[in-house]
């Protein structure tokens, strides 16, 4: 029972580890030749909810939230401008941004991405069908909710940081990105999370962690 315990913190740390690597340098966001951003930071928390439940996939989305907002207050782009204000000093409006904009998202990445795979793996005995489908959902999830949230909260935060006329541009280009990145992200994610959750949930049976 301690050995399962230490194996499961293990996979706790690695998750975490590599959320903060990926988070907090370029290597977790990738400009593609199209010149728009995919980024990798779902796919451990994604990871984590297929091998470590509902819990484990939160715990690693609010890591994934941690680091993005440590990216925004130390090298803002336009929505960590809106989410965090003009410079001076953060409201509790600002705050509440930050905790539905940059960390309930990344939170339900995992929560969601575990409850896909637990439905699915129950009558998908090779659970590589509950991995992709837990793959795509988890990555709809981060950006659909983070930019659905902007939009429905953020409007008005939007229309003091940007010039006149420049808030629909800005929403406009939102849903551009939600149909563009949610596809190449969810793809990226298929092809990642299924070869390596498959061989974490095999160590996990062989090591009786599961």
């Amino acid at each position: 029972m301690k050995s399962k315990a230490v194996r499961e913190l293990v996979l706790y740390a690695l998750f975490v580890a590599f959320t903060m690597v990926l988070g907090l340098t370029d290597l977790g966001y990738i400009l593609l030749p199209i010149g728009v951003y995919m980024t990798l930071m779902h796919i451990p928390v994604i990871i984590a909810g297929i091998s470590l439940g509902v819990k484990g996939g939160a715990i690693v989305g609010a890591f994934f939230g941690l680091t993005s907002l440590i990216k925004g207050l130390t090298a803002p782009d336009a929505i960590a401008a809106i989410i965090l204000g003009d410079g001076a000093g953060l409201g509790l409006y600002n705050l509440l941004l930050i905790i539905m904009v940059i960390f309930v998202p990344r939170i339900l990445v995992g929560v969601f991405s575990s409850l896909i795979y637990k439905g699915l793996s129950k009558i998908d005995k090779s659970e590589i069908v509950a991995m992709i489908f837990a793959a795509i959902v988890g990555t709809l999830t981060n950006t659909i909710l983070l930019l659905g949230f902007l939009s429905l909260f953020a409007t008005q935060q939007a229309a003091n940081v940007l010039a006149d006329g420049a808030v629909n541009m800005l929403f406009g280009a939102i849903m551009a990105i939600v149909s563009l990145n949610g596809m190449i992200e969810a793809g990226a994610a298929v092809i990642l999370c299924v070869p390596i959750g498959k061989a974490i949930r095999i160590y996990q049976k062989r090591s009786n962690v599961a």
